[in-house]
């Protein structure tokens, strides 16, 4: 956890310099904060619940129960905390995009503000126009593609639907991008704590390149090296 809490505050540094010089985004900046513990949290819960179902699945079909009353309950937990955790991923990702267009003073009105998505069409499709940042997008975020599609298909359409591998792990159907979907067709499925892990790392890896790519274009503050000099040094003695 170590390099989350650098990466956490290098990003949450960066957007405070920012607001030091535009007040005007400090909803913005306290909206990270919130939403970013909001995401850890919910990422932290959604494992404890998968893993409650799965227990509680072995024992009761051990114990060949007709009602499984507590697999039941454990399951309607683990789809309600999994949709609150996609929900608060896509949610952090929109505050983050706030900020994007002000690293580019001279042409933000050029760049989408209102959705991470529409943002990350502009620069692959404009690479001329920041090329690192258009490759990083283009290459390493492939992520996003799974959690917009899951997203919107729990929050407009379906619910998200969680189920059983043969060795008892919970996996969870991975819906498709705007295509109706078909209940008696192939479906794609994931275990779902192996994509909560990912999906969590891809997140930090993701904030790690986007706040050491847009710090070279705002200077770090005197408390902005002191915070981030004492992250190090606890980093360093734990």
């Amino acid at each position: 956890m170590k390099r989350f809490r650098r990466i956490y505050y290098e990003a949450r540094t960066l957007f405070s310099d920012v607001t030091r010089a535009r007040p005007d985004t400090f909803g913005y900046s306290m909206a990270f904060r919130a939403k970013m513990a909001g995401f850890e949290i919910m990422y932290r819960e959604t494992i404890e619940k998968v893993k409650t179902l799965e227990t509680a699945a072995r024992e009761e079909n051990s114990e060949n129960k007709v009602a499984f009353t507590r697999t039941t309950t454990a399951l309607d937990e683990a789809i309600a905390f999994f949709e609150a955790y996609l929900n608060s991923f896509y949610s952090l990702l929109q505050i983050i995009a706030k900020f994007t267009p002000l690293f580019y003073e001279k042409s933000k009105e050029e760049i989408p503000e209102r959705y991470f998505g529409d943002q990350v069409d502009f620069f692959v499709k404009n690479s001329e126009f920041d090329p690192d940042f258009s490759s990083y997008l283009a290459e390493r975020l492939t992520w996003y593609k799974t959690l917009r599609n899951n997203r919107h298909a729990i929050t407009h359409r379906l619910s998200a639907f969680l189920g059983f591998k043969e060795d008892g792990r919970v996996a969870f159907i991975d819906y498709p991008k705007r295509e109706k979907f078909d209940w008696l067709g192939k479906k794609e499925v994931r275990e779902i704590e192996e994509y909560l892990n990912q999906s969590f790392n891809d997140l930090f890896d993701f904030l790690e390149f986007y706040a050491r790519h847009f710090r070279k274009r705002v200077p770090e503050s005197e408390r902005t090296k002191a915070i981030l000099r004492s992250v190090l040094q606890e980093n360093t003695e734990q």
